[in-house]
């Protein structure tokens, strides 16, 4: 029996927005650390900054706070990265992730990893809007705004630290309980260190813009969110947007950056598909859909609501009007699986890889339906190439571990669930697991080399 278990969602904190502190706060370890060079154009201590980041991005994994379809994730992903060529030199490897909190926020954790809550993706109305809010954070963390912050409180303690963390991840209790850990451990005047300074944002603006021009976004989607947030701000307060609390917007912010984009002409990136991605983030984080809204968002509603007759009708016409779009056809083909007619799902992910060779949503989607028709010599050759492909994706390697089970190949079954668990962060799992492997006397030389080397590199760490 495989024993991997699936991450559990459980109800995230609203305070997320903190996290700006920790990649101010949690790169020194006192008032007597020495502080960090943490620049783009500085190597040192960016290992460290990233090892902390990621056990934080970790720990809201564990907590099923971070949204992890794939194609979700990729879509945000992409505009992101599209953003971070534009730096000069970039010495972090950004990371971009959707939280599953309705709140109105976005953040940045040390090493480059940045937050966007599903509330903010509710509000934007373009890629453009959204991908503004990622170049002002990529910006933020180019230029070190929380080392600047860092230096500012320097009295922050390892046991603030610790309480700020808490505060964050506090997802499944009450979040008043989150915001007094949060706010109590940045007591005796840190609590000022979460507010970026109006220079601080002014200065992200200008490289934001400057970024999205680059990566041929439209700038005025800065403009346009900016307004958004004042729209908002008027009717409900700053007191229930946490992005405000952190990025305090005004008439004159708002002026300058309309100033900003105005001069410079860009060629822009006509196609859209932002309407499609957040249709489909509230069909994976809803559990009903409304029936009114545009025809992709119909007939979703429909699949969720267990209508696979009237879904198969609406998302064959989208289907047959656009077929090269992944978001008509990985809908389609998935309510097709629904309908027990594998055979056409199956022809319907084939060709869209003739399309996008190598696509690992697709990839992903097509291995699985392989797994449920029992094809698992099929699914193996296809799992394969995508272990090489993307070597440090632990969900590869569930799906290797059940294939390996089906199989009867247990020595490669535990390499791969010890994979997993690797990359999932529970360190002492993966090395109990190589152990395993090394004691069964079962594993080829290979395998036995391979779980071998690995082990003594996590027991190094």
């Amino acid at each position: 029996m495989l024993r991997i278990h699936r991450l559990r969602a459980l109800r995230p904190a609203v305070l997320l927005g903190a996290g700006l502190l920790l990649l101010g706060a949690a790169a020194g370890s006192g008032a007597n650390s020495a502080l960090p060079e943490l620049g783009e154009h500085s190597l040192l201590n960016i290992g460290e900054e990233r090892k902390l980041g990621r056990s934080v991005y970790e720990r809201l994994l564990e907590r099923g706070l971070v949204e992890t379809h794939p194609l979700l994730d990729r879509y945000l992903n992409d505009l992101g990265i599209r953003l971070v060529a534009g730096l000069d030199n970039p010495v972090r490897e950004y990371r971009f992730f959707i939280v599953r909190d309705d709140s109105i926020n976005a953040f940045a954790l040390p090493g480059g990893y940045i937050g966007i809550n599903r509330g903010l993706i509710r509000a934007a109305q373009t890629q453009h809007q959204l991908a503004s809010v990622l170049a002002h954070e990529i910006a933020h963390v180019r230029m070190r705004h929380g080392l600047d912050l860092m230096r500012k409180g320097q009295s922050v303690s390892n046991a603030a630290i610790v309480g700020m963390i808490a505060g964050l991840l506090l997802g499944g209790v009450d979040s008043q309980v989150g915001a007094a850990v949060l706010y109590g451990s940045a007591a005796g005047g840190q609590q000022a260190m979460v507010n970026y300074t109006r220079e601080n944002e002014y200065e992200a603006d200008r490289l934001g813009v400057e970024l999205m021009h680059a990566a041929r976004f439209d700038a005025n989607g800065m403009v346009e969110f900016f307004g958004i947030m004042a729209g908002l701000t008027g009717s409900s307060g700053i007191g229930n947007i946490e992005y405000l609390r952190t990025h305090p917007i005004n008439t004159n912010r708002i002026a300058e950056a309309s100033a900003r984009v105005g001069p410079v002409k860009t060629r822009v990136d006509q196609v859209d598909h932002y309407p499609l991605f957040r249709d489909f983030l509230e069909y994976v984080s809803s559990d009903h859909l409304p029936t009114q809204g545009s025809e992709y968002l119909r007939a979703l509603a429909s699949i969720k609501a267990g209508e696979h007759e009237r879904a198969d009708g609406l998302l064959a016409a989208l289907y047959e009007r656009d077929s090269e779009n992944i978001w008509y056809s990985i809908a389609y083909a998935e309510n097709l699986e629904l309908l027990k007619r594998e055979a056409e799902a199956e022809l319907i992910y084939r060709r869209l890889l003739d399309i996008f060779p190598g696509d690992y949503v697709l990839s992903m989607r097509l291995l699985r339906l392989l797994k449920l028709e029992g094809r698992n010599r099929s699914a193996l050759l296809l799992a394969r190439r995508l272990e090489n492909e993307h070597p440090e994706t632990r969900e590869v390697y569930f799906e290797l571990a059940e294939i390996y089970a089906a199989l009867g190949r247990p020595a490669l079954r535990l390499m791969a669930e010890a994979e997993f668990h690797r990359l999932a962060g529970n360190r002492k799992q993966a090395v109990k697991l190589y152990d395993q492997i090394l004691a069964s006397g079962k594993a080829d030389l290979a395998t036995e080399s391979k779980a071998r080397e690995k082990r003594l590199l996590l027991l190094a760490e």
